[in-house]
């Protein structure tokens, strides 16, 4: 039997909830988000461990941001530009305040 390894269900957004991270200004649409972490698209791979600063646009123009350590980033289209889905999990703002664990190398090459 699969066993389910998230402790929150995942609420699919696709289109409704968009942003960039802060530190870079790299545009992510967000595709997925539960209570722990978010499912989110780049133009970019994003560094798997590093931890990103997220303003997020929410529908009614609010904005709010969020700390995440990315876990996985993957390419999921090629043509024309490269997109990348990477899962991000939600840390607190000691964890994305620590330098070890920043992002100083925010992007992948995956190459």
């Amino acid at each position: 039997m699969h066993s389910e390894r998230r402790n929150s269900p995942r609420i699919e957004i696709l289109g409704k909830l968009h942003g960039h991270t802060v530190a870079f200004d790299v545009p992510v649409l967000v595709r997925e988000i539960s209570l722990g972490g978010m499912a989110v698209e780049t133009e970019i791979a994003l560094a798997e461990g590093s931890v990103h600063e997220f303003l997020l646009t929410l529908g009614d123009g609010s904005t709010v941001e969020l700390a995440g350590k990315v876990m996985h980033s993957r390419l999921i289209s090629e043509e024309g530009d490269p997109s990348y889905v990477s899962g991000v999990q939600f840390v607190d703002d000691q964890a994305a305040e620590d330098p070890s664990s920043s992002a100083a190398a925010p992007y992948d090459s995956l190459t």
